[in-house]
């Protein structure tokens, strides 16, 4: 029977997922809409751009119209603005994700800070203490297992599994568990399966770090591709001019 704790929590995680979804659904409009407008629009511009003085030899029509454009730095040019419509949608795509996630950790950053890192350093304690065996648990330790470990306590959510995927992928396990071992040997290995204060400080300080930069998602590839497709439209103009 799930307890009081569980059972608040996962409403409040629900409530957060429907928040993470509309973030997400909002990232993906604006990436649409870039798509649409500045995508398509560029492209759409530069074809017009076709008719102008700078492309003389595609008026002539025919065979020949064809092979001159086919052979023109400006049609390289044309295709590659093509190429920033599915870009700016897979942009709005990707910043989706990021704002989804970013929605969950503000929620419940810290009870998933220390219910993941409890997680993770249970299973590194109840394995055997070889060097075999501990460089093994990266390889147990997955968004699936984990997500089930951890939802009679947080619920069940496509956003938590987000999150718990943010984190493995860069959470730095081997050289953890290495350094664990490490000092586990200097100082005295404890029974297996005890606690460890030690290991358990040590994730969740590296697993609060990967949460905080999952809730401060940047704009700058926004900015990149903008600058990108704004550089690649004026050569076109120079070329068409």
């Amino acid at each position: 029977m799930p307890s009081n704790a569980s059972t608040a929590a996962s409403p409040s995680l629900t409530r957060t997922g429907f928040k993470a979804g509309a973030a997400f659904a909002r990232s993906v409009v604006v990436g649409g809409l870039l798509a649409l407008l500045l995508g398509a629009g560029a492209f759409a511009w530069y074809l017009v751009r076709f008719n102008g003085p700078g492309m003389s030899a595609a008026h002539a029509g025919g065979v020949g119209a064809v092979l001159a454009m086919l052979a023109s730095p400006p049609l390289l040019v044309a295709m590659s603005l093509m190429l920033y419509v599915p870009l700016y949608l897979m942009i709005g795509v990707k910043q989706g994700h990021a704002r989804a996630l970013q929605q969950v950790v503000r929620a419940h950053g810290q009870t998933i800070s220390l219910r993941l890192a409890s997680a993770i350093a249970g299973r590194i304690e109840a394995m055997p203490r070889t060097y075999g065996a501990l460089q093994r648990v990266p390889e147990w330790l997955t968004v699936e297992t984990l997500s089930r470990q951890l939802a009679p306590v947080l619920g069940e959510s496509k956003a938590l599994s987000r999150a718990i995927g943010f984190v493995l992928a860069r959470l730095p396990l081997s050289d953890m568990v290495a350094h664990w071992q490490q000092t586990q040997g200097e100082f005295g290995a404890a029974a297996a399966g005890a606690e460890d204060p030690a290991l358990r400080t040590m994730l969740g300080q590296r697993i609060g770090d990967a949460l905080q930069d999952a809730a401060t998602p940047s704009r700058t590839i926004w900015w990149i591709a903008v600058a990108a497709h704004a550089a690649l439209a004026a050569v076109g103009f120079y070329l068409t001019r």
